[in-house]
């Protein structure tokens, strides 16, 4: 299996995100060629199902990251950060058979739920994607402890490891397509200027990635504190949950959107009734999200 090196390209976080068929399509940046269409006299079987693919659904399909134009493809990446360091290799599907199982993935599990404006620009569909950083003008291995991602979520296109897929069950296929369905909206979200995504911010605005005063130890003692300050899940990274820290902002979008996509408000109202800073922030992402287009 190839693997095909990443070039990298910086992104501020404030770029907008824009979906395959929203009022502003993103457009390539070679105008007059658009590296992700398909030859139009390309008869071969993979050509046809990306054609297809692109006729159905409203989204560009690939299988490696070598555009038509022969460069290579940026994935646009990271939601929140101010530069991108980030690259990602990838490991190809190397059969017809694993091409069609990937895209019956992608359209039994994903895009049921996606209206036109929340569908990736394009999928990029592989077997694994390896992860590296960039660091003064070369590739190197992370060394955080962040292992290889099974699925990166940029601005020009979704990539998808799907070796993570082959041996799961159905429960555990609908679980995995819910975390990739919450990073896509996550990631739309976070490059909105709309009003009511101002508005949820407003409430956690100053204390996203503020450590408490003191130390905090474990959930009984933690949850009351965060939920005081309109939270309803800490910070998190390798070395584990931190009860003493408020999430950062990205964070709080996922953990509002998971609850808005599988908690009704009655539920939420009995669970946070202390809280009605919760409830709010609940029925504004509950807005924001039925208004992008996210289809439960």
């Amino acid at each position: 299996m190839n693997k095909i090196l990443a070039t990298i390209w910086i992104f501020a976080a404030a770029m907008c995100f824009t979906a395959c068929e929203s009022e502003d399509p993103l457009q390539p940046s070679n105008a007059d060629t658009n590296p992700f269409i398909t030859d139009d006299n390309a008869d071969d079987e993979e050509s046809l199902l990306r054609k297809e693919f692109y006729s159905k659904n409203s989204c560009y399909l690939l299988f490696n990251d070598t555009l038509n134009t022969g460069e290579l493809l940026d994935i646009g990446y990271m939601m929140t950060a101010s530069e991108n360091n980030n690259a990602y290799t990838y490991d190809y599907l190397t059969t017809i058979e694993e091409k069609h199982l990937a895209i019956q993935f992608v359209e039994q599990y994903l895009l049921p739920h996606l209206g036109k404006k929340l569908r990736p620009f394009s999928f990029l569909l592989v077997n694994n994607i390896n992860h590296f950083k960039y660091e003064d003008g070369q590739l190197r291995e992370p060394d955080d402890g962040i292992t290889n991602p099974s699925f990166v979520v940029g601005v020009r296109a979704t990539a998808i490891a799907m070796s993570a897929i082959t041996e799961m069950g159905e429960s555990e296929k609908n679980d995995y397509s819910k975390e990739l369905i919450i990073e896509i909206l996550a990631n739309i979200i976070s490059h909105q200027t709309i009003e009511t995504f101002n508005a949820f911010t407003s409430y956690g605005k100053k204390y996203y990635g503020v450590w408490m005063e003191g130390w905090v130890e474990g959930e009984e003692d933690g949850m009351p504190l965060q939920n005081a300050k309109s939270f309803i899940a800490p910070h998190q990274d390798i070395w584990g949950v931190w009860w003493t820290a408020y999430p950062t902002l990205d964070e709080d979008v996922k953990a509002f959107i998971n609850l808005a996509m599988n908690t009704t408000l009655e539920e939420v109202e009995e669970n946070y009734t202390e809280y009605p800073d919760i409830i709010s922030k609940y029925k504004l992402m509950k807005q924001i999200i039925t208004e992008l287009g996210y289809i439960k």
